[in-house]
């Protein structure tokens, strides 16, 4: 053969190879497309069912308290249902106009005039009686209602008439015996619900004499409801009920009625939605995932709704590893391909391969040192880039997956992680890499059939790799500690705090009994203002917590001082002020980790420095201690004592406003609370 024809031979071999790479390069395209299109759906399958799974579950839960709460609104209603005492007020009343129907102008005359009298003379004792019960229990209207839907009896000595539903359901509960529920309805106070228990015949207990009616306000329950943590960030949810045949969402000022299409979907579905894309109950939020649960005794219905968008979202970060698995195989394939054509018609090969044994035994020296290092930590690590592979792992981390080494690295975080887990880790894992900063976060997997909770801790590291971009961020070393049991410890800690706290405000009812609610309802002010003035987690505790000690310190203070009628003298009033010193002993060998003790200290320093026990000024006293002070001043004057009827919150605040007694700003952020409905609701209850 001579040159020419060797050059030719040459030539056409390259042409063959070439025409040979792209057929193979086709095949291989084609069959990395087939491997996507057959997982694609799996996937989007699994994805959407686990979710629809955690959503069931949510509303479950939910479910659940919403009936706990209910459960605990029937046992309050059947102190008076089931009260020997209105049963036997209700049965006499009975009694008295079925005799008058039954026998006008009988000789019995006398005696029903007398029975008439005696109810006459016991009516203010029992309103007197239902009037505190009502106002104790946060309630807005509580009365009992005869056979002719009439009130025989009110908290309220005018009360207002009842409407034709309320007398249609009065006269329903009495015919049937059972409890009935009326639609949440909107009023100036908020929502409200009407409902209607039967009262039993003291001697003949299956005769339904009257019904006692009660109207409890709803808006906190249902918020409360509704903003559990839920499967997403960007999930909502809302209670639904049925007015006549119309859908509504409950909701302030008035429940709005939802558009034709769900009140379609919702009747044929009997209120109870299975997971689908539908629009949403809320108006101009588009199309979502939603799913609906019935709570039949109250007659609503749970909607939890997620946007199609973020569904759609989790759907395409559960596909990625697919089209990563397909183009990275391919990819490998063509590699692999152009590698050995490589060395069929390359003359460097050699040196390459001379160049690759060295660099393979320096990273066989670095992977022993690692590996040492990797295997005698006591916590999981891994290395991971920005796109979720891992590359490296230890034998700590394999334990905590349940897996091997080998089966981990060069994975994604979504093939060895649950789902909620691996996106928090590679969100975290590219803020890191984005900031080149420390981060960490908190995730939580189940492990052994148990929920364990894993701290976990991100350094940046370099890819010293890239050629182009010398010292580019390009992941993550990430750490897993297993803080499982020191987190349970801690809420045993808390759990064991609020028994005690419980404790010290029960005994501070027990001694002064204007003293009850005002702790509680200092609480609930405190969390509000918390939120409002944006305090961190210790300061929000300490308000909270310390408003529920406030009167902790009246324990040592004689029961007489207390609850004495008229002015204290000077030396009852210098008893009554040793009560921060009491509480500050009493609560200084509490380990609360929070300065509650101090706070309680200083609650009744002043800003102009007229306070005592220490005389403070302005800065020098505790921010919690302000917020303390302002609150238990306000609650002080919009309650009851034996010295003063309470004010009414306008007037209350308009008394601190520009008081040199108090911190301003505190006052000012207490305005912006009482301005809320939540507000409002703490401030009465």
């Amino acid at each position: 053969m001579n040159s020419r024809e060797g050059l030719s031979h040459f030539g056409f071999s390259k042409k063959s190879a070439l025409l040979a790479g792209v057929c193979l390069a086709l095949v291989s395209g084609g069959i990395a497309l087939f491997f996507c299109l057959s997982q694609l759906e799996s996937r989007r399958v699994e994805v959407m069912q686990r979710y629809e799974q955690n959503v069931e579950v949510w509303l479950t839960d939910a479910g659940q308290a919403v009936d706990i709460w209910n459960t605990d609104m029937k046992k309050l209603r059947q102190r008076v249902s089931e009260s020997e005492t209105y049963r036997l007020f209700s049965g006499d009343f009975f009694g008295l106009k079925q005799s008058a129907a039954e026998n006008p102008g009988a000789a019995g005359e006398d005696s029903l005039s007398g029975t008439a009298a005696a109810l006459s003379e016991e009516t203010p004792v029992m309103r007197r009686i239902l009037l505190e019960f009502m106002n104790y229990n946060g309630l807005l209207d509580a009365r009992l209602v005869n056979r002719e839907g009439q009130t025989i009896l009110s908290a309220y000595s005018t009360p207002t008439p009842l409407t034709s539903a309320q007398s249609e359901a009065a006269l329903n509960t009495m015919k049937t015996g059972k409890t009935t529920f009326l639609p949440v309805r909107g009023t100036s106070d908020g929502l409200v619900l009407d409902v209607f228990e039967p009262i039993y015949e003291l001697e003949a207990p299956d005769k339904c004499v009257a019904v006692f009616m009660s109207s409890t306000p709803v808006l906190s329950r249902i918020t409360q409801f509704i903003a559990r943590p839920k499967q997403n960030d960007m999930a909502t949810a809302a209670m639904l009920q049925k007015r006549g045949t119309a859908w509504e969402r409950i909701q302030v000022p008035l429940p709005e009625v939802l558009p034709e299409d769900l009140q379609k979907a919702l009747t044929e579905s009997t209120g109870k939605l299975p997971f689908a894309l539908r629009s949403s109950v809320f108006p101009n939020n588009g199309m979502v995932y939603s799913m609906s649960a019935t709570l039949p005794v109250l007659g609503w219905t749970l909607v939890h709704e997620t946007p199609a968008a973020v569904v759609d979202e989790m759907v395409f970060r559960a596909e990625v590893p697919v089209y990563v698995a397909a183009v990275l195989g391919w990819l490998s394939f063509m590699l692999l391909c152009g590698l050995l054509w490589w060395m069929a018609f390359g003359r460097q090969q050699m040196a390459v391969t001379s160049e690759l044994r060295r660099l393979n035994q320096v990273v066989s020296r670095q992977k022993e040192l690692l590996d040492s290092v990797n295997t005698s930590l006591d916590v999981g690590l891994f290395m991971a880039d920005v796109k979720g592979q891992i590359r490296v792992c230890n034998p700590a981390l394999a334990g905590i997956l349940g897996r091997k080494e080998d089966e981990i690295l060069d994975q994604t975080l979504f093939s060895c992680f649950p789902m909620e887990a691996a996106t928090a880790l590679l969100e975290q894992i590219r803020q890191v890499a984005l900031n080149n900063k420390e981060g960490a976060c908190e995730v939580r997997m189940e492990r052994d059939g148990d929920q364990r909770l894993y701290r976990v801790t991100l350094f940046p590291f370099l890819d010293a790799s890239e050629t182009e971009v010398r010292n580019s961020i390009r992941g993550a070393v990430v750490t897993m500690k297993d803080i499982t049991e020191f987190r349970r410890h801690s809420e045993r800690m808390r759990r064991q705090q609020r028994s005690l706290i419980t404790a010290f405000t029960q005994a501070e009812e027990s001694v002064d009994p204007y003293l009850a609610g005002h702790s509680m309802r200092m609480s609930r002010l405190g969390e509000l203002m918390a939120a409002s003035m944006d305090l961190p987690e210790d300061g929000r505790n300490t308000v909270i917590m310390g408003a529920q000690l406030s009167q902790v310190g009246k324990l040592f203070i004689p029961r007489e001082i207390l609850t004495k009628e008229g002015k204290l003298t000077p030396e009852e009033l210098q008893e009554v002020r040793r009560a921060p010193e009491h509480a500050f002993r009493l609560m200084e060998s509490v380990d609360f980790d929070l300065p509650i003790a101090r706070a309680l200290h200083e609650m009744y320093e002043n800003m102009d420095g007229s306070g005592y026990p220490r005389g403070l000024h302005g800065e020098d006293i505790l921010p919690e201690a302000r917020i303390l002070a302002v609150l238990n001043a306000f609650c002080a004057m919009v309650s009851s004592r034996s010295y003063h009827k309470g004010k009414d919150e306008r007037t209350a605040l308009a008394e601190l406003e520009n008081n040199p007694r108090f911190d301003q700003t505190v006052v000012e952020h207490l305005e912006k609370v009482l301005s809320t409905p939540e507000g409002i609701l703490a401030a009465r209850s």
